[in-house]
């Protein structure tokens, strides 16, 4: 494939509880408001399924043995040399989403007890760390440790333990003790982005952890080695953007606690360098290797972006980042999610993505992309300048000292929001709802009367003194907008989400001269009686006439979906740029 081609391609649009075969998660949800176990499994289904996926799920199954294989380490399934990675993963994901979701696993507790005891008497897990000249299977272990030290500190936010922060700061003063040769420049340029995973950004990726164990213990050293780790990051062509983004994002945790300039200016250099690049994909995502190493995706690096923009946006209210985390979070990180609730790969052409190649990545992006979805409720609403806003149509919860208020969507079936008061206040308060760029306009609906006004930039208010009961209905006007793609292409939106077609729904339209296929008219919606399944977008489903590029005197249909219903379905071929009738 072509350069041009490839960038075309990329650059074309810049509660009772629930038991789980042996497992039991509780909800912990006891104050007014707060969301329990039987509430996320009826609104967010695909944290939901991802959950289930990792407490219940088989091929693989998550066993403490399989899960502790790393740490020992034993050789009885791939990548045990990266030691701490799955089962860091792991321990951080469950706990994040026990703190934000109110669900508890039981046999977390134990699992991180088991995990503790295999430390080593330097601090670190896994196979003998070589102090002298670090081999690829040492840079692997280092990036295990740093997976791992994030997952205890995760676990610590959510249940403190004495014993838990212990073990993290022996990873920490391990990472401490290795800085002076790590960073040096013979290291950076003895391990270069052709070791991919176990490059570099095994080192840099520290950072993540090394600013949350600052956090927590105010110990200057890891701010310091934070800080140096920092100066030496760099996107480097081939590399691991997983690593590179964890990196950032390890970045902007030190930023959020010192309000240090220099790190949120690094980290939007590092953003601008991507959103410019080839790499910023037409799904709202990015490659799991950077250019020219780009030919797949990782959810990994997917959950990284979409994370990194919701870091940048609450440091910057700039709404830059927060359109790009949006555009991900319904595009691409939806559609790297299977129907079993795993995250992965999947390989992409100059017009789609093709079904051939697709892996469930169990061993990285499946947690990683569970680690996702609490930050994304998380980011739903803020509090700001007296203001309770509510900036991404997706589930999600607010508790403040103004008020508390739950959102939930249903976005994909009517284009509606539904936000109820969960705890009232005694003075007016201004609730603001973001119009998103993708939206025709916003409405809201209120069953008793309130202010409402136009506010400052892309925002619409209602204020009044609120009660608990209270409901206010938001209502997304959309439509299907075709966008110039670049080679006599073009790609269609409906609202937030990209369309395409798939092979599970217009098998007629793939054979070997797919890609010459010309749509040639106006889109028009998909008749209500056509299929729905789990995971549908059926406000977005939409038809267009095509010629066939095989046989053009007879013309088709072809049904247009959007990307994210990938995860409802058997994993199917997809083309996302399409040819334009030609000028007659």
């Amino acid at each position: 494939m072509s350069g041009v081609n490839r960038r075309n391609f990329v650059k074309a649009v810049s509660a009772a509880p629930l038991i789980l075969k042996g497992r039991t998660l509780l909800s912990e949800a006891s104050s007014p408001g707060k969301v329990g176990v039987r509430d996320v499994v009826q609104a967010d289904e695909r944290f939901h399924l991802t959950l289930r996926r990792v407490l219940e799920g088989e091929a693989p199954r998550y066993s403490d043995d399989f899960l502790l294989a790393d740490v020992k380490p034993t050789a009885e399934r791939r990548f045990t040399e990266y030691s701490g990675d799955l089962s860091g993963r792991y321990i951080g994901a469950l706990a994040t989403a026990a703190r934000v979701y109110g669900t508890h696993d039981r046999q977390l507790d134990s699992l991180v007890n088991k995990v503790i005891a295999l430390q080593k008497p330097d601090g670190y897990f896994g196979s003998t760390f070589h102090y002298e000249k670090p081999t690829d299977a040492d840079m692997a272990l280092l990036w295990g440790n740093g997976r791992l030290l994030v997952g205890l500190l995760e676990f610590y936010r959510y249940k403190p333990s004495e014993q838990v922060l212990a073990a993290s700061n022996r990873i920490g003063d391990f990472l401490v003790r290795v800085s002076p040769l790590m960073l040096s420049k013979e290291i950076r340029d003895a391990f270069g982005a052709q070791h991919f995973a176990s490059s570099y950004i095994c080192w840099t990726q520290q950072t993540e952890g090394l600013a949350l164990l600052y956090s927590v213990t105010k110990d200057e050293r890891y701010r310091k080695l934070t800080e140096s780790i920092a100066s030496v990051i760099e996107r480097r062509p081939g590399d691991h953007a997983h690593g590179y983004l964890t990196s950032l994002r390890g970045v902007m945790e030190l930023q959020a606690l010192t309000r240090d300039p220099r790190l949120l200016s690094q980290c939007e250099s590092a953003w601008q360098e991507i959103t410019a690049s080839r790499d910023l994909l037409i799904t709202g995502g990015v490659p799991e290797g950077w250019s020219p190493n780009n030919h797949r995706t990782e959810g990994c690096g997917e959950g990284d972006w979409v994370r990194l923009n919701l870091q940048l946006w609450k440091a910057t209210e700039n709404s830059r980042y927060l359109a790009a985390a949006e555009r991900a979070i319904f595009n691409e990180f939806a559609f790297n999610q299977f129907a079993t609730g795993d995250f992965g790969h999947r390989v992409y052409t100059e017009t789609g993505l093709p079904a051939t190649g697709a892996a469930r990545a169990w061993w990285c992006c499946t947690l990683h992309g569970l680690r996702c979805f609490p930050d994304i409720r998380e980011s739903a609403f803020r509090e700001i300048n007296g203001l309770i806003a509510y900036e991404i149509p997706v589930d999600g919860e607010i508790e403040s000292a103004l008020l508390s208020a739950r959102a939930e969507s249903d976005l994909q079936n009517t284009g509606m929001v539904k936000i109820r008061i969960t705890r009232g206040a005694k003075e007016k308060v201004r609730l603001a709802i973001r119009k998103p760029a993708w939206a025709e306009s916003v409405h809201l609906n209120l069953k008793d009367s309130a202010s409402t006004s136009q506010l400052e930039g892309d925002y619409i208010g209602a204020e009044r003194v609120w009660a608990p009961g209270d409901l206010i209905e938001v209502r997304y006007e959309m439509k299907v907008r075709a966008e110039a793609a670049g080679n006599d292409r073009k790609v269609f939106w409906y609202g937030p989400w990209l369309l395409g077609a798939s092979s599970v729904d217009n098998p007629a339209y793939f054979n070997e001269l797919t890609t010459d296929n010309r749509l040639h008219e106006t889109p028009a919606a998909l008749p209500a009686t056509a299929a729905r399944r789990g995971f549908s977008v059926p406000i977005a489903a939409t038809q267009v006439g095509y010629s066939q590029a095989e046989y053009p005197d007879q013309p088709g249909r072809v049904a247009l979906r959007a990307i994210a219903e990938q995860t409802g379905q058997p994993t199917a071929s997809w083309e996302l740029r399409f040819l334009s009738r030609r000028n007659t």
